[in-house]
């Protein structure tokens, strides 16, 4: 008897303190004080938790250190605790979806670390600087089966946080703090162009880069070699034609007359 109540105090000890650091959980949280179970998975590693979280007697201290473990910074591996009251909405957006109690829940970003984050935050503008990814209470997630559109109206109809729905990947973002949405920015071009059509990207970048073609005429004159120039003709060795031949042969018989000496004058008898 007194190990089942050492259990059970150390159990609402482990609750309490995790709940300390996050958010109390919204009017809609669905405590109802049995047992409750969810399975999580990292798709990036293949990481898969199943556990019963909450049981009775409270919260499982162990179950939450497993789902901390699979929610830590994937470049630094550091962790925090994650707030139970995001994993209860985690299981509570599950069920009303229409998904079984086994069906994972995929984490593709829980904890972030300070230096994750703000190395996130230089490159997408969707990264803020003060996430509640720093504190253990925000996930973006997707379930197998499950329109992301259909989990972000889900996650509204809740109003037990933020929220936010991200098409260009499919995921959607819940946390723990206050109830609000926002509109996801356009975010850097150039990995959601890749994202998108990578193949066509690729090609229009060649086709920029390729000078266009030259048509069939351009092409044939500028294969066809120029006209050598012709070396000016002197006016002295090259002989005129027609009408300018005659005129210069009489300016030429002229001159003679000029050069030649006159004849002397004769004497009268």
């Amino acid at each position: 008897m007194r190990h089942l109540l050492r259990l059970s105090l150390l159990g609402l000890l482990a609750g309490g303190t995790l709940a300390g650091c996050a958010s109390t959980p919204g009017p809609q949280a669905s405590f109802d004080g049995g047992p409750r179970s969810i399975v999580l998975h990292h798709p990036a590693s293949g990481e898969t938790v199943s556990v019963t979280y909450r049981r009775a007697d409270g919260y499982d201290p162990q179950a939450l250190d497993r789902i901390a473990t699979l929610f830590r910074d994937r470049r630094t591996g550091e962790t925090v605790p994650v707030d139970p009251t995001l994993v209860e909405l985690l299981a509570d957006l599950r069920d009303r979806c229409g998904a079984g109690p086994d069906t994972p829940v995929h984490i593709t970003s829980g904890y972030r670390s300070p230096l994750t984050n703000v190395t996130l935050a230089r490159s997408n503008p969707n990264v803020a600087e003060n996430s509640y990814h720093l504190r253990g209470q925000a996930a973006d997630i997707s379930i197998p089966g499950v329109p992301p559109r259909r989990l972000a109206d889900e996650a509204a109809a809740l109003q037990r946080g933020g929220y936010a729905l991200y098409p260009h990947t499919g995921h959607v973002h819940v946390d723990t703090g206050p109830v609000r949405t926002w509109s996801p920015k356009g975010g850097d071009p150039r990995i959601l162009e890749a994202r998108a059509t990578p193949a066509k990207a690729a090609s229009a970048k060649a086709v920029a880069a390729k000078p266009a073609p030259a048509s069939p005429r351009t092409q044939v004159a500028a294969a066809e070699p120029a006209p050598p120039k012709r070396p000016a003709a002197k006016a002295a060795s090259t002989p005129a034609k027609g009408g300018d031949a005659d005129l210069a042969r009489v300016r030429m018989v002229l001159a003679s007359l000029k050069e030649q000496p006159e004849p002397a004058a004769k004497k009268k008898p």
